[in-house]
């Protein structure tokens, strides 16, 4: 039996090593990290919220156009079980949320975090109805780019709350059990 000689192999190696590494980075936007986003994340420090469209029933809107008053944008996978929970805390306290001046806007991750699953709408329905025509609920979908501004780290349940100056207030996650930042951010920044 003839051995091949060791340079042809280990070329031949590390061909496919470079190969899988190229595959892996180019696929790594969808694959899904499962990670929560970060709940006791520091206070961003006069950081402005960047411009980028999202998609809402096909038609994009720019963060842009809803500069000068408190916005959440808040990205999920409708296959998460704590945006699920999030999505019903948000219901829970619509009364709170529709006296202020509060406008979240509830995206699904750009490729839905990597795994199929349904869009905003059925999402919505079949969590809370009652928000699908409440003029301070928006649902649609991420874009690439917003996708990339705002959730570099692929995270699964992610929300920054911005205020009216367009500056970052908070960044955080898991709406059920952060609430409370919420609430203080709608009592300072978005109230009557």
């Amino acid at each position: 039996m003839k051995k091949k000689p060791a340079a042809k192999c280990t070329l031949r190696n590390l061909s496919v090593a470079v190969l899988m590494v190229a595959m892996a980075a180019a696929t790594a936007w969808a694959s899904p990290t499962g990670k929560m986003g970060p709940m006791n994340a520091p206070p961003p420090h006069n950081e402005l919220a960047p411009d980028a469209p999202f998609l809402v029933h096909g038609n994009k809107v720019y963060l842009q156009s809803l500069k000068g008053q408190p916005i959440m944008v808040w990205q999920v996978t409708t296959w998460c079980p704590s945006c699920r929970a999030g999505l019903e805390t948000l219901a829970q306290h619509k009364s709170l949320i529709d006296n202020s001046k509060l406008k979240i806007i509830v995206l699904r991750d750009y490729k839905n975090g990597g795994y199929p699953g349904d869009d905003m709408e059925k999402f919505a329905e079949d969590v809370a109805p009652a928000l699908l025509h409440d003029p301070h609920f928006v649902f649609g979908e991420d874009t690439e780019t917003l996708f990339k501004l705002y959730n570099p780290r692929h995270y699964i349940d992610v929300y920054q709350l911005i205020a009216p100056n367009g500056q970052v207030a908070v960044r955080s996650s898991t709406p059920s059990a952060t609430f409370d930042k919420i609430e203080h951010f709608i009592k300072t920044k978005a109230g009557p």
